[in-house]
């Protein structure tokens, strides 16, 4: 009778072990995150002179990256400058490049923002740190 219990019993959990990922929730959301890459990754990002790209990276569990990267490169408190605005682009193999031409020195935070249309809710964000020195 143990025997028979015990097996019953083993039967049992094994199938519900087979069931569970079956049954597993599927409206869970695909992990997106965006990464900023710069041409020296050993030292703090930092730009001089006229222009400078920020390459923008969108890595997501899944290989479908499709969607649009907005970025924004906020000026520094004490200055006068306006934000500078890259508009929705297409992400093309993973990636959106943004040229920005900083009119003066300082900190500027690179805020960039991944939605799947532009009207769409914001998938992920990022933010980073640029120093520039003109």
């Amino acid at each position: 009778m143990r025997r028979l219990v015990s097996s019953v019993l083993l039967a049992f959990a094994t199938v519900g072990v087979l069931a569970v990922p079956a049954g597993a929730d599927s409206s869970t959301p695909v992990k997106t995150v965006l990464s900023y890459d710069y041409s020296d990754n050993n030292a703090p990002a930092s730009a001089s002179g006229d222009s400078f790209n920020v390459i923008i990276d969108v890595v997501a569990q899944k290989n479908e990256v499709g969607g649009q990267i907005r970025v924004v490169a906020v000026a520094p408190a004490d200055s006068n400058d306006a934000n500078l605005v890259c508009g929705w682009q297409n992400v093309v193999k993973g990636k959106v490049e943004c040229s920005f031409a900083f009119p003066d020195s300082g900190v500027w935070a690179i805020k960039s923002t991944y939605a799947a249309t532009p009207k769409s809710p914001v998938i992920a964000s990022a933010v980073t740190q640029l120093r520039v020195a003109n």
